[in-house]
């Protein structure tokens, strides 16, 4: 009896070590930050640059392109929101939020503080239930044999920007973006982001350089449009718990994939009849940004409402796959998506053919 408990000890304290963790300090030391600012006190160099040298901060910031004069713009937008003092420019700045963007994140970071202090203690108060949510809607996005856990995995929250970024067995969510994505559905936003974890992946070696921005198209787009099957159908015009700007996600990379592939598609007819090669960022011309959202979006949806999504949750490794699973879905009778060309299609074949060996 006494070894069996002791084995049931042992268990526990193997699987608490193993508990999901949670980092949240940058966001009460924010807090203070606020505090201060809200009392009229300035924002000085010094502290505002220890308080961005959080690790957490700094690997999301970097994967967003920042540098010191994104970081001192910010400071000084801070003043603005926060500062009684300067109430008159902020007011004048918020009527115009498209070229103030960022005056307008930080203020729905000022007006939604209270809830976000209790959004965190919720979550710290019941991290498993938390976990359980995200891993839940991660696992809708995945086949049963990759419903795994990521336990090593550290969850950061940091109250600057609007989105998240994971990276090096790090998820990062900016509070904002958690904050609005939770309350619609509480979990969403971490099981999109688990499912870039999880989903098995493989990649190319020894890339000819002509053939390096279409196969990095295609990694990218099924990383994204497979993760998006989790959150973006749930991120629509209607979801009024997010804020105006997150809202209609779905209905707008769908479109936007729309309108994509048609150019995609004749840039890769160019590249097979002419060996022309072209970069990304030439063949996602007219998104958003580089991400794979556009056109992954529009094409794992377009899976999903052929009746493909299980067979696409067989092969997420594969981005060959992905392609070519969308071009049966697009033939489907009555389907109204977008065909690829047969050109395009027989392309995309031989590059599969070519790299076969090389994926690992």
């Amino acid at each position: 009896m006494k070894f069996l408990l002791f084995t049931l000890l042992l268990c526990f304290v193997f699987l608490s070590a193993r508990a999901q963790i949670i980092e949240d300090s940058t966001c009460f030391a924010y807090f203070k930050i606020t505090d201060r600012l809200r009392r009229g006190d300035t924002l000085d160099k010094a502290t505002w640059h220890n308080f961005v040298q959080n690790k957490a901060i700094q690997v999301y910031m970097n994967d967003q392109g920042a540098n010191d004069n994104y970081y001192e713009y910010y400071r000084r937008l801070m003043q603005i929101v926060y500062m009684p003092q300067k109430d008159s420019i902020l007011q004048r700045q918020l009527k115009d939020s498209i070229n103030y963007w960022f005056t307008y994140l930080i203020y729905q970071y000022k007006v939604n503080e209270e809830g976000m202090k209790a959004y965190l203690h919720r979550i710290n108060a019941n991290p498993g239930a938390y976990f359980d949510s995200c891993y839940k809607y991660c696992y809708t996005g995945l086949a049963v044999k990759d419903r795994k856990k990521a336990p090593d995995e550290i969850f950061s929250f940091i109250p600057l920007h609007s989105d998240a970024h994971a990276e090096n067995k790090w998820v990062i969510y900016s509070l904002l973006c958690a904050y609005f994505n939770d309350k619609n559905k509480l979990g969403i936003l971490g099981g999109h982001e688990l499912h870039h974890v999880l989903r098995p992946q493989k990649d190319i070696d020894s890339v000819a350089d002509k053939d390096r921005g279409v196969l990095t198209l295609m990694l990218r787009t099924v990383n994204e449009g497979s993760a998006d099957l989790v959150d973006k159908k749930y991120m629509t015009y209607q979801a009024t718990a997010l804020l105006d700007f997150q809202r209609g996600t779905y209905e707008d990379f769908y479109s936007l994939g729309q309108k994509q592939l048609p150019r995609i598609d004749s840039l890769l007819q160019l590249s097979a009849t002419r060996d022309s090669s072209y970069t990304l960022y030439q063949l996602l011309k007219g998104a958003d940004n580089s991400s794979g959202h556009v056109p992954g979006t529009y094409m794992a949806y377009t899976i999903e409402q052929a009746g493909l999504k299980q067979q696409l949750l067989a092969h997420l490794d594969d981005p060959f796959y992905f392609f070519s699973l969308y071009d049966e879905a697009s033939r489907k009778k009555d389907s109204k998506a977008y065909r690829f060309s047969f050109t395009t299609v027989n392309y995309l074949k031989q590059l599969q053919q070519q790299y076969r060996d090389k994926w690992k």
